[in-house]
């Protein structure tokens, strides 16, 4: 009831704009019905947003910047049909799989038999499209909103670990043209997801390091319990993240903390076989795809750069010696399907298991590549030039990072370390398993943003720095 008040409240306060975006849609309406409901779904979905955070004023105009800046990516990928990389993507199969499952929604059939699904961003689609147009542009607007909600939880973060207001509106900005972010976040993939998970997660890390209560413990379970079912590596690094800094950095006596402790850890190790199918701490997946000759075969086989002799293979068939990979969930490395994205996206490093020395050698290198690549000989071909972008933007970034971590790592460590440790375990993931730089630029998103989160301490005096356009309009209370 709440809610339905202050979307009530809401709709008073901009009662003119609304009686002038309801003669918009009108006009819209007569041209294109699919555009018609997506403006009815995005006002929908900022109606909702605003219900939580109208009273916040900066949270309200970070949400309304960073929603309007990835509708304009979505408007723009869908009607320009814009694929640099090709359009066979994962976005295509989920895609066919939520229409498949709206058409059953409709059919009054809500049963999943027969639908080959390796997670359930689809169905999340699937409800969306049940109740609307079975149209992707639907599903990217969703998504646009996940990486809005993100942002907000950017900012949150850097207010968690010390920082104004004012940091943390900055840090969401950036965090808004941060390019994979733009890209794949618009794009119907449950990278958005991913990333909105690791963000909660982390956030709620550092509240229960501050101040442990079982609600907030509630809370990081259940989005550890979904990041798991989405992308388990990346779960597996908030997991251990959450591991090693509650137990070294709680504000909780040493006792009290042993004890929660022996409570909380069996807990913990439920979640892979509640959310993901796994067993108990996920042990038979880690044993499988922590071996040698699983981790030989996705490195040197699967992101192996193809000959250019031979066409990239549609998808990718398992070695004989190696037993079929579940369908749930996908492993670190392992793509839904192959396509010609993979070719000049991808550096062969082999794993060096023939001696220590040499595997530690590869791994540290694959880091490096994983870290701060793509580096310009890595490039084959010229639409992945635009990479540079990100790449470039990223060591601007990562100077004001380390400064910043440095700076204040002394008195700030408690809350600083649980973002630098999630991120160097994503970063080991990725130089394990892949060497290809388009599967790494998606799964390394949420390591960048938190990371991110400690860019604005680098500055000394960034409450003094003033942009015009946001002093105005966005930032004047802050």
């Amino acid at each position: 009831m709440d809610i339905i008040k202050n979307i009530i409240n809401s709709s008073q306060k901009y009662q003119k704009f609304i009686i002038f975006g309801a003669l918009f849609l009108a006009a819209v309406s007569f041209f294109d019905k699919i555009l018609f409901t997506a403006f009815i779904f995005i006002a929908f979905l900022t109606a909702i947003s605003f219900s939580f955070i109208k009273k916040n004023n900066v949270l309200s105009r970070l949400f309304l910047i960073a929603f309007l800046i990835h509708i304009s990516v979505v408007f723009f990928i869908y009607y320009a049909h814009f694929e640099p990389f090709g359009g066979a993507g994962d976005y295509i199969e989920y895609n066919l799989v939520a229409q498949k499952l709206a058409e059953r929604i409709h059919q009054g059939n809500f049963s999943l038999k027969g639908i080959e699904l390796s997670h359930n961003f689809p169905v999340f689609i699937g409800y969306i499209y049940a109740f609307s147009y079975s149209n992707m542009l639907l599903g990217q607007i969703f998504n646009a909103w996940i990486v809005a909600i993100s942002v907000i939880f950017v900012y949150l973060i850097v207010v968690e670990i010390g920082g104004s207001e004012k940091q943390g509106f900055i840090a969401g900005l950036v965090a808004n043209f941060y390019p994979s972010l733009l890209f794949f976040g618009s794009l119907l993939l449950k990278d958005a997801l991913v990333v909105l998970l690791s963000l909660i997660a982390l956030f709620f890390i550092l509240k229960i390091i501050k101040n442990f209560s079982f609600g907030r413990f509630l809370i990081f379970y259940l989005s550890l319990g979904s990041l798991i079912h989405f992308r388990i590596y990346i779960g597996y690094a908030v997991l251990l993240t959450f591991i090693i800094c509650w137990m070294m950095f709680s504000n909780l006596k040493l006792k009290k903390r042993i004890i929660y402790f022996i409570i909380i850890i069996p807990f913990l190790g439920f979640l892979p076989q509640i959310f993901a199918g796994q067993s108990y701490f996920a042990i038979s997946f880690l044993n499988r795809y922590l071996s040698k000759e699983t981790i030989t075969y996705y490195r040197e086989t699967v992101y192996a750069p193809p000959p250019p002799s031979q066409p990239t293979p549609l998808s990718q068939p398992t070695p004989p010696s190696q037993p079929t990979p579940p369908s749930q969930p996908t492993p670190p490395s392992q793509p839904t399907k192959f396509s010609s994205k993979g070719r000049g996206s991808s550096t062969l490093i082999k794993t060096g298991f023939e001696n220590p020395f040499t595997f530690l050698k590869n791994t540290l290198l694959s880091f490096t590549h994983a870290f701060f690549g793509p580096f310009f000989w890595q490039i084959k071909q010229p639409k992945y030039i635009f990479v540079f972008i990100e790449t470039i933007s990223w060591y601007f970034l990562l100077f004001f990072i380390m400064k910043g971590i440095i700076k204040n790592i002394r008195k700030q460590y408690k809350y600083f370390l649980p973002l630098i440790i999630f991120s160097i375990f994503v970063f080991g993931i990725l130089a394990v398993f892949i060497t290809n730089f388009g599967i790494i630029a998606r799964i390394r998103m949420p390591a960048f943003l938190a990371l991110l989160c400690l860019f604005p301490f680098g500055f000394k005096k960034i409450n003094d720095i003033k942009i015009p356009f946001l002093e105005k309009y966005f930032l004047k209370k802050i």
